[in-house]
């Protein structure tokens, strides 16, 4: 929380101060996700809030779902997740949602924003971090059920430590109902990948090209240029992709270890045979799922590279 930075403005273009309990307007921004959106003060705390006011459902079906999606989200505690601070209805009957203040005196900063002030392209090991900050996001909700489907640049802000924020994680799965719960949680990941590999090179994957040509700039060995290639071509298979957020985190070659970990890698058995995978250093073996596959073409990936 800081101090206000907006009592000397309008609150929004008619001029009309809109409340919610303690909370009064003190600016409109663009609207987002079929709702109105405006910087809100705390009357007492003089503190700066966002207001999600949404129009009315017809569904109700589809209004409940997602007014529980919110009681749940507000659940939610972690630093790339946009804290839902109050869910409620207003004099008119619709849906608001308080959440704290990221962005600046300016306003709110997508991701998308930050991309276009960098020139189309961030530092490689920058888009790498805030990519594994929404990978681990979607971890952590998903560990209390909340599931939110493929997501959009316009719905990850930065704050103002360069930090990643999902906003009103979820809300997508709760509007639309149109995923099963493996495949929103798939979807996620596989957005996620895929605007961190935009985010790191400047274009959409495009299976073939190696990061290096894709970003000369970023400064890779040839060995973690082959392994990154390979992870992207994994992650980003349509059919073999990813079924988690923790599968793609815990195959990153971020580090030493890992990079060690994944080049060793063996064929492994089908996925259908059930057999187990084992694991290097003594570990537990695992029941072979989807990832038996996946990791098998990480390491075919490999050697043809290497070959």
């Amino acid at each position: 929380m800081f101090n206000n930075a907006f009592d000397n403005q309008p609150t929004n273009d008619s001029g009309t101060t809109i409340r919610f309990g303690p909370y009064m307007s003190v600016r409109q921004l663009a609207g987002v996700h079929r709702c109105d959106r405006l910087i809100m003060l705390h009357d007492r705390k003089r503190t700066n809030h966002l207001l999600y006011r949404f129009g009315h459902l017809t569904d109700s079906v589809a209004r409940r779902r997602v007014f529980d999606r919110f009681l749940k989200t507000a659940h939610l505690d972690h630093a790339h997740i946009l804290k839902v601070e109050n869910v409620g209805y207003d004099d008119t009957g619709r849906l608001c949602v308080i959440t704290n203040y990221p962005g600046n005196q300016e306003g709110l900063v997508t991701l998308g924003d930050l991309l276009e002030a960098r020139g189309g392209r961030l530092e490689f090991s920058e888009a790498i971090r805030l990519m594994g900050q929404l990978l681990d996001s979607c971890v952590h909700a998903s560990a209390q059920g909340i599931y939110h489907g493929p997501f959009t640049m316009d719905e990850l802000l930065v704050d103002r430590h360069g930090c990643t924020l999902v906003e009103l994680f979820g809300l997508q799965q709760a509007l639309h109902n149109q995923y099963s719960v493996q495949d929103a949680r798939s979807e996620q990941t596989r957005s996620i990948i895929e605007i961190g590999y935009l985010l790191a090179t400047g274009a959409p994957y495009c299976d073939g090209v190696s990061i290096g040509e894709a970003s000369p700039a970023s400064k890779l060995t040839k060995r973690n240029e082959r392994l990154w290639d390979a992870w992207f071509a994994l992650a980003l298979d349509p059919v073999n992709g990813f079924e988690t957020s923790k599968q793609a985190i815990d195959t990153m070659p971020t580090d030493a270890e890992q990079i060690a970990r994944l080049a060793e890698l063996k064929p492994m058995a089908p996925a259908s045979s059930g057999k187990p995978i084992g694991k290097p250093n003594g570990k537990k073996a695992t029941p072979v799922r989807k990832t038996g596959t996946v990791f098998a073409r990480f390491r075919r990936s490999n050697e043809a590279r290497r070959d």
